[in-house]
């Protein structure tokens, strides 16, 4: 717990703590942000071990609800940061899955 609370604070403004809207991309904490039209394709990686998955799954939910291109991935065996441990088996459907994301999503490709 010492870990993540020493990751919000370097994160987040002098003063900040996790209410701040900062750490509410998705509009808890206010208003939902203003998306650029130009935004891009999004990949949103939900692991099904992981405890921020809520939190993953909102987020891909408000790039829907702004109108924005996002594709989302369940991993239901996956924990936190599963992707830099490369013997996990998932890390390999995350590499296949992201390059056909990435040549789907890329002009002149």
């Amino acid at each position: 717990m010492r870990r993540s609370d020493w990751a919000w604070k370097a994160f987040l403004p002098e003063g900040g703590d996790r209410n701040h809207v900062a750490a509410h991309v998705t509009g808890e904490a206010g208003p939902e942000p203003e998306l650029p039209e130009a935004f891009p394709p999004a990949m949103v990686v939900v692991g099904g071990l992981d405890s921020l998955q809520d939190w993953q799954r909102r987020y891909a939910a408000m790039l829907q609800r702004k109108g924005k291109q996002v594709q989302l991935l369940e991993l239901p065996d996956a924990i936190h940061s599963f992707y830099i441990f490369p013997e996990l088996p998932d890390v390999g459907k995350l590499d296949k899955d992201f390059k056909t994301f990435i040549e789907t999503n890329t002009p002149d490709h």
